[in-house]
């Protein structure tokens, strides 16, 4: 009887793990995806940099299924429209609903290097993944027209004032202390062969209005001095130092140099547009990298530490090019301490 009882318990537990074994074998295979939808407050948006903290539009996407009770992670893409997202901007949108604030929506459309104060087609999805590894799946591209700023960083500023633009200080062009250091530089596009000027504390004739010496574009400045003197149109390089009273103009031309552009070792010229005030270029590019240069020298040179913004730092990374194609090129001097750039293709 124990030998009987003994073969019995010997069968169940076969049994037992034969089932457990064939437990085992269940797998869950995820299927596609279906596409989630996604909904949009508005068409159109004008964005001001005073209301930079407000809600400037919301998205409302649905939910998408891949078969499973699976964790599924979902973000918002942006683009320019007709692109298909080759190059694009990204948000998380893990709750049903996403705000979208006047700065955060602005932050994208400079990372879409889109123009300033202009209005621009650009589209966004859903995206929608498991893994990794298992393809995402997509709602429908909402289309959505944005008209951005540029978000200036206000600094510590002087202005030129003189000739060549009626000596009225309030629209002079701003010479800005990036270090509140009392070194002051600017960009000025003089016109003429021979420019009479001044450097004035404030936007107005009010404050300290710097005259001075002048010799070969530079000099000493004084606060009763006579008008300041630079010879010969151009575009120039203001410099303005308060500890020693000392004062240069340097003309410059302003080119490309880089692999992106052909080589290290050769300027792509840049061509200035007196009524827009910037340096162009329709240039036939490559992939790799350049810089922005002046007078075919790095003694002034520009490059980009922040990829996300189109903000210019002297003598900073080489900036990057994705892909071979002709490119319609801006370089922008002329707001002091917010030089920026535009790279676009045709």
């Amino acid at each position: 009887m124990k030998m009987f009882f003994s073969r019995y318990l010997i069968s169940g537990l076969l049994i037992l793990l034969l089932w457990a074994c064939k437990k085992d074998e269940v797998k869950v295979i995820a299927k596609p995806g279906s596409a989630p939808s996604l909904a949009a407050t508005l068409d159109t948006v004008i964005l001001l940099k005073q209301y930079a903290d407000d809600q400037a539009i919301a998205f409302k996407r649905g939910t998408s299924d891949f078969g499973y009770n699976a964790v599924v992670k979902y973000e918002l893409q942006f683009a320019r429209k007709g692109t298909n997202f080759a190059d694009k901007a990204v948000v998380p949108a893990d709750s049903i609903t996403t705000a979208i604030t006047v700065r955060m929506l602005n932050t994208i459309a400079n990372q879409l290097e889109l123009e300033y104060g202009v209005y621009a087609d650009i589209e966004v999805r859903i995206s929608a993944t498991i893994s990794d590894n298992y393809p995402p799946t997509y709602s429908n591209a909402k289309a959505l027209v944005v008209s951005s700023y540029q978000d200036l960083v206000e600094y510590p500023s002087m202005y030129v004032a003189g000739d060549f633009q009626a000596w009225t200080p309030a629209t002079g062009p701003k010479l800005a202390s990036f270090k509140s250091d009392k070194n002051y530089e600017g960009y000025v596009w003089f016109p003429s062969g021979s420019t009479l000027f001044k450097i004035t504390s404030l936007p107005s004739w009010d404050g300290t209005n710097y005259g001075g010496t002048s010799t070969n574009n530079g000099g000493v400045l004084s606060g009763t001095g006579d008008n300041l003197k630079v010879t010969g149109a151009g575009y120039y390089f203001i410099t303005v130092n308060l500890d020693d009273k000392s004062w240069q103009a340097t003309r410059t031309t302003w080119s490309m140099i880089g692999d992106a552009v052909g080589s290290w070792d050769t300027d792509v010229d840049l061509t200035f547009d007196e009524a827009k005030g910037t340096w162009t270029g329709t240039v036939q590019m490559n992939a790799g990298a350049f810089k922005f240069r002046a007078n075919h020298s790095y003694d002034i040179n520009y490059g980009d530490n922040k990829p996300s913004d189109p903000i210019l730092n002297k003598g900073g990374d080489n900036i990057k090019v994705a892909a071979a194609g002709t490119y319609e090129v801006t370089l922008s001097l002329s707001i002091a301490g917010n030089y920026t750039y535009l790279v676009k293709k045709k």
